[in-house]
């Protein structure tokens, strides 16, 4: 029997603010009770205060950032910043059997920007509710499932961590040169750097956020991560749309860089005639593909983050324009040693396509 999630639920609510006035960032004698928002670093731990808000066995769902992180909480804790709490009917419902349910809810469209989980979207969700000992009999293999998942993203960031390694052991540090002296190189001097103007987006772009056939991906910021697309939450508009503006079309080996808000995360385009540049990215394209390859470039731009940040404005939501971009200035090894790097990466690639391939199949 399906039944909606509130209907197994005692409660389910929204965190809020934080009490800057009973407030530590560390545990003291005065405030030991867990403050936990929507993040995924440290289970999402915030902080400390002297009182809890829920003190029952409940499970934590983020709202915004990490959207759908979820974790059991069995100690008295206070929700804040909007973290979706629920406290589970365990006369009805098993924790664990719930928080897988709860894992797969995903936003409604909440007529903004910022894609964001609500509680109205929470209790919109359905589950097949069975005997309890069914429901922990199904969690047992969902855990199995679990760790092995776990492990095998463990082994994907530990090849990861091996390229970053592999960079570093070839090319040192480029932006002091350490180990290359020669080649001293402004990215304005090897690329062209652009973006979708203002004006263009207001008069032409709207979006859609189920695509036809034709359409084109909208690439944003939060779809350029780690040097790759992230592409779980895309916009699309019309072909023809794209076809309007050329200075912002994008094709394989464009490097995307994030310039507002989040500065500077990168991810390299794989295809031709896919995406369109979406705001608050810039577009970096290689004038000489066979002097410049767009894979070292990309991690370049990638491991030298705290470089970047320096370029960027001291305001309150930061930002770099194109100009500052250009005059992002890096020594160059030779192109056979960018190849040589871009080759060992497609290599250490190809095995984290297979984890990932077996991880999403047990997803």
């Amino acid at each position: 029997m399906r039944v909606k999630l509130e209907e197994v639920c005692k409660r389910i609510y929204a965190g809020g603010d934080v009490p800057k006035d009973r407030y530590s960032e560390e545990k003291t004698e005065d405030y030991k009770v867990p403050i936990f928002a929507n993040a995924e670093k440290d289970e999402g731990l915030y902080g400390y205060t002297d009182e809890a808000r829920e003190k029952e066995l409940s499970i934590t769902v983020a709202a915004r950032g990490t959207i759908g992180y979820t974790v059991i909480r069995r100690e008295p804790f206070l929700p804040v910043i909007r973290l979706i709490t629920v406290v589970p009917d365990l006369k009805k419902v098993s924790e664990r059997y719930l928080f897988y349910a709860l894992k797969m809810c995903k936003p409604q469209s909440s007529g903004t920007s910022i894609p964001q989980l609500t509680v109205p979207d929470i209790k919109k969700n359905t589950l097949n509710l069975l005997e309890i000992a069914e429901q922990e009999s199904i969690a047992n293999i969902l855990d199995k499932l679990n760790g092995i998942i776990k492990l095998r993203t463990e082994v994907i960031s530990k090849l990861d961590e091996l390229i970053k390694a592999r960079f570093f052991e070839l090319f040192g540090d480029l932006v002091e040169g350490d180990k290359i002296k020669e080649n001293r190189r402004k990215i304005g001097d090897i690329a062209s750097v652009t973006k979708l103007a203002g004006f263009e987006f207001t008069k032409y772009i709207k979006y859609k956020d189920v695509g036809s056939i034709g359409d084109v991906i909208m690439l944003r910021g939060l779809n350029c991560k780690r040097g790759k697309l992230i592409l779980d939450d895309i916009k699309w508009i019309e072909r023809e749309t794209s076809d309007l503006l050329p200075r912002s079309k994008l094709y394989i080996g464009d490097i995307l860089i994030t310039y507002a808000g989040t500065i500077g995360d990168v991810a390299l385009v794989d295809e031709d005639n896919k995406y369109h540049l979406a705001p608050n990215v810039g577009k970096i394209t290689i004038i000489d593909k066979l002097s410049y390859d767009p894979v070292f470039l990309v991690h370049l731009l990638m491991y030298s983050n705290k470089y970047i940040m320096s370029f960027a404005s001291k305001v309150a939501q930061a930002s770099i324009n194109m100009q500052k971009i250009r005059n992002f200035e890096y020594y160059f090894p030779s192109f056979e040693k960018q190849k040589y790097f871009s080759t060992f990466v497609e290599q250490v690639n190809k095995s984290k396509v297979v984890l990932q391939l077996n991880t999403f199949i047990i997803q």
